[in-house]
């Protein structure tokens, strides 16, 4: 049987963080926090004295892509076979762990990645979904895989390191699926529900340095890396997402404004942490 750790990114933990991550940490066999909080609360704290949990210290925020980078970093030091990348905010499917395990099994020579589902119900087909990338939180990660195409890219601070990922792994031949009857519970920002022609859609809603990251990101991706590979998504951002946010979202100047900057800076190649 193969080993499996979690590795689950920390930014200013709140309680409902320690039971997402009881959610899983007792199913693998290693528990790896990677905390990039600048000032740390009483959750990370108890986290670094917890012995269940081995705690790295970013000292300062460095991005997910560089803590998620140092905690599997660590697992493969291990000798761990998979990583379970998780976000703080994602809940795992506790009860469904063995079953996914075994499809973990199953899979795990054709796929470098296998992650699961989010928001949807638990239960069902034991179906598989091939995918060109999938989000960063709930993904069973072939470490040898990810440590041979270089992980993921620090540059990118956050935002699209899950694309760029993928882009890597289809460049070295690697596929990436999700099981499509397995899911985590998970948050993705403070969306703004729009009805349309009987249709429900969300504008996405980020704050405006998440937009800077977004965009910046998606353009540079898109023009300096792979247009093809890239093309979906950066035009859903320069068109779609572009016209949702200036219609029904607030402060559509401060965010126009980071959009703007995230573009420039891209087109600079200047990337990293927003200074």
């Amino acid at each position: 049987m193969f080993t499996v750790g979690s590795c689950t990114v920390l930014y200013n933990p709140n309680e409902s963080v320690l039971t997402n991550l009881n959610s899983y940490s007792n199913c693998v066999d290693v528990s790896v926090v990677v905390d990039n909080s600048d000032t740390k609360n009483e959750i990370s704290q108890s986290l670094k004295n917890d012995p269940n949990f081995i705690y790295i210290d970013m000292d300062g925020n460095k991005g997910i892509a560089a803590a998620l980078n140092k905690g599997i970093e660590y697992l493969n030091s291990k000798n761990i076979d998979f990583a379970l990348t998780m976000d703080q905010d994602s809940l795992f499917p506790t009860k469904y762990y063995p079953n996914i395990l075994k499809l973990v099994n199953k899979y795990k020579t054709d796929y470098s990645v296998i992650g699961l589902n989010f928001n949807q119900d638990n239960g069902g087909l034991d179906e598989i979904i091939e995918v060109p990338y999938w989000i960063t939180s709930g993904n069973f990660v072939n470490i040898s895989d990810f440590i041979s195409v270089g992980g993921f890219m620090n540059e990118l601070f956050i935002d699209y390191v899950d694309f760029e990922l993928g882009y890597k792994f289809k460049k070295n031949g690697f596929k990436i699926c999700y099981l499509k009857d397995f899911s985590l519970k998970h948050t993705i920002g403070n969306p703004i529900e729009i009805h349309l022609f009987g249709k429900t859609y969300y504008a996405m809603n980020h704050s405006p340095i998440r937009y800077y990251y977004r965009y910046r990101n998606a353009y540079y991706l898109y023009h300096f890396v792979d247009r093809q590979f890239f093309k979906k998504e950066y035009y859903k951002e320069m068109i779609v997402n572009t016209l949702k946010m200036l219609i029904y979202e607030k402060n559509q100047k401060v965010k126009f404004s980071m959009i703007r900057k995230g573009i420039q800076d891209a087109k600079c190649k200047k990337m990293g942490k927003f200074n």
